[in-house]
């Protein structure tokens, strides 16, 4: 079964409910006729999207250009600026907009291709699955050894983004015996800072920001990738997100994708920022 019949069997899932049955519209036809694809990356989301000198670059961005090109058009970036919630940015860049007016995009990066969230946002298509991410700790060797058990890190400051997965379960799990080592940062990149600079023992985040703060650094850390003992959930794919009646525009897109995937263009993309490419379907898993 190719991607297309994939795809066609899961349009009759809930992952895909966005879907109506009587659109009409033809959005692929409307990029082809004006030329463009609008894009949704997220602000300063390093290392998928971000501003470098002034120049927007990224994993996401990258793609994205890729994208467009492959359809013969130009690419056009939107930044998003993260809402409370994921459910809030779908809706702002895909299907009802920003409250500042701004308009939506063809299309958005970065979304997590899974059928929880699909679920509750029937406005918006899940598709072209990229990338699987995943969590990783990363330990200063000569202070931390996180390749034992992780409870053994008591007394090791540990960094982690507030409000982050990482920070729920490093303060939940275990009876909370790691709780007061966890250090809080703004952003996974503050906490990989801290574990580089020496205040922190160990850091934990996805593994894309991990690997991009230990090339930043140019120091040699431990990684650490899963399975985390009693994490819920170990990895999750990413895809693109388009308006519940831009199918055509999702069936095209995801096609793209999969040959983008296929040549290699896509951990092409990924290497050029030192991150690892992992495909979507359990593989980041481990």
């Amino acid at each position: 079964m190719n991607r297309r019949q994939l795809l066609a069997m899961v349009a009759t899932l809930p992952l895909t409910a966005g879907f109506s049955r009587f659109a009409v519209a033809a959005p692929l036809d409307r990029v082809m006729q004006k030329g463009t694809l609008r894009i949704a990356v997220y602000r300063d989301n390093p290392p998928w999207s971000w501003r470098q000198q002034g120049k927007l670059v990224g994993i996401d961005v990258d793609l994205g250009r890729a994208m467009a090109e492959k359809l013969g058009v130009k690419p056009e970036f939107m930044e998003l600026t993260a809402d409370e919630n994921m459910d809030d940015d779908l809706r702002n860049a895909v299907w009802k907009g920003s409250i500042l007016g701004e308009p939506v995009a063809d299309v958005m990066m970065h979304v997590p291709y899974d059928r929880e969230f699909g679920l509750r946002n029937d406005m918006a298509v899940l598709t072209g699955p990229y990338h699987r991410e995943s969590f990783a700790l990363a330990c200063d060797p000569a202070r931390t050894d996180c390749q034992g058990a992780l409870t053994d890190m008591a007394g090791s400051a540990i960094a982690v983004e507030t409000d982050s997965v990482p920070d729920f379960y490093l303060t939940g799990a275990f009876g909370g015996r790691l709780r007061g080592d966890v250090v809080h940062h703004l952003s996974a990149a503050a906490a990989m800072a801290d574990l580089i600079t020496g205040q922190a023992g160990a850091a934990m985040a996805t593994l894309a920001q991990v690997e991009l703060g230990q090339k930043a650094s140019g120091r040699k850390l431990v990684v650490r990738r899963g399975p985390f003992p009693g994490l819920a959930k170990q990895g999750w794919d990413i895809g693109i997100a388009v308006k519940t009646d831009s199918r055509d525009l999702g069936y095209r897109l995801d096609d793209v994708i999969a040959g983008l995937m296929a040549d290699g263009a896509i951990a092409g993309i990924f290497a050029s920022y030192s991150i690892t490419h992992v495909p979507p379907g359990g593989q980041g898993d481990r």
